[in-house]
């Protein structure tokens, strides 16, 4: 009678276990794995244990062989025999280890193929989750604002019950934001043709800090840019537009309040023919363990030292700047040193396959040369 709830307690345990196997794609990537791995362990002691029968056989095999032809030719000793074995031992092990160093190659694309399969279709279903989310807050979000905008106008409105809308609209936009930011990187997600031409990415740096002209001088922060030719790079104009609008946006967020700071967009060749954009500010700056993972969707870092400058930031800005990045064939590297600021920097290859050349190409044309020094 004792084995009764024993049994139901194991049935009990079995169909949780199936349940959470079914619905719980990270639990079947564990699953999934373990199996993988037990099949590679006995596969692995299969071929190891082959290897050395393998080995035996073919000593036993090289003896004998030099047995009969001593016993033919009628010399009783053979210098050769002992490099013989060593030999076909050599060729034996060497195959063991082929075959293993080949088995871990097909365990790793079994792992990719099938194994992180439900992982991966997990990770697909949440971005498209992310994205419809960002898609359905959109409009009502744009009603709202339009409601505050609109209160804004009423003369007879209480100067406290303006003051809140006002502080509303800031959050709105805000949060529009970081819903723009969504969307952009669910759109950079899914694989797409972009259209590329030759571009002049110093007018496209020219317009950003334009529009972000009246941001900086509320803040009491200076943008400055270098003079110079046009620079042509091959890219998409809506995706570099939108890697400088990040960019010099987040130069702006985390930099303090007026208090002299700068923020610096300087575009210059490089001797490869390559054109490099920088966008250097003089913020609070980066900490060293944070820019390992300052590229990753959704990190925010270390938020304390940050105490009213970036609030409110998605932690998408700069993924998204790396994918654009990664997308145009560019390189970007990063530089910070804490309360002195931060230096992106942007590589781009020469514009191919058209008749522009990058004027910037072998010359500064009247450049002024910008140092950051943040060892």
């Amino acid at each position: 009678m004792e084995t009764i709830p024993f049994l139901k307690q194991f049935a009990a345990w079995v169909t949780g276990l199936t349940d959470k196997y079914r619905f719980h794609p990270f639990v079947r990537t564990a699953v999934h794995i373990t199996l993988l791995q037990i099949a590679l362990a006995v596969v692995m002691i299969g071929i190891f244990t082959w290897g050395l029968k393998y080995a035996q056989d073919q000593t036993i095999t090289s003896i004998s062989e030099h047995l009969s032809t001593a016993i033919v030719t009628g010399t009783t000793s053979d210098a050769s025999l002992p490099r013989s074995i060593e030999q076909v031992r050599e060729q034996a092990y060497g195959l063991v280890f082929f075959l293993i160093i080949a088995l871990n190659g097909l365990f790793g694309y079994f792992m990719a193929r099938f194994a992180l399969r439900p992982t991966r279709r997990s990770l697909r279903a949440q971005k498209q989750f992310i994205g419809n989310i960002a898609h359905e807050l959109r409009t009502p979000l744009a009603i709202i604002k339009t409601n505050t905008e609109v209160a804004l106008f009423d003369p007879k409105l209480d100067p406290a019950v303006k003051q809140t809308f006002e502080d509303t609209l800031v959050e709105l936009d805000r949060i529009s934001e970081i819903i723009n930011n969504l969307l952009t990187f669910d759109t950079l997600a899914r694989p797409r043709r972009m259209e590329f031409e030759p571009i002049d990415i110093r007018a496209i740096a020219e317009t950003v800090l334009r529009r972000h002209l009246a941001l900086a001088k509320e803040r009491g922060i200076q943008l400055a840019m270098d003079s110079g030719r046009p620079a042509f790079v091959e890219g998409n104009q809506t995706a570099l537009e939108q890697v400088l609008t990040n960019l010099v946006k987040n130069a702006i967020n985390y930099t303090p309040q007026h208090k002299g700071g700068l923020v610096r967009v300087l575009v210059e060749p490089d001797p490869s023919g390559s054109t490099v954009v920088t966008v250097a500010d003089t913020g609070i700056g980066i900490d060293q363990k944070d820019l390992f993972h300052i590229f990753e969707p959704f990190y925010r870092g270390d938020t304390s030292r940050a105490r009213g400058v970036g609030s409110g930031t998605s932690g998408l800005g700069l993924a998204i700047v790396n994918e654009i990045v990664r997308m145009h064939k560019g390189s970007i590297s990063i530089r910070s040193a804490i309360g002195r600021g931060t230096a992106v920097k942007i590589t781009f290859p020469p514009a191919t396959g058209t008749d522009f050349k990058n004027p910037l190409s072998g010359e500064k044309a009247g450049m002024h040369e910008v140092s950051l020094d943040f060892s």
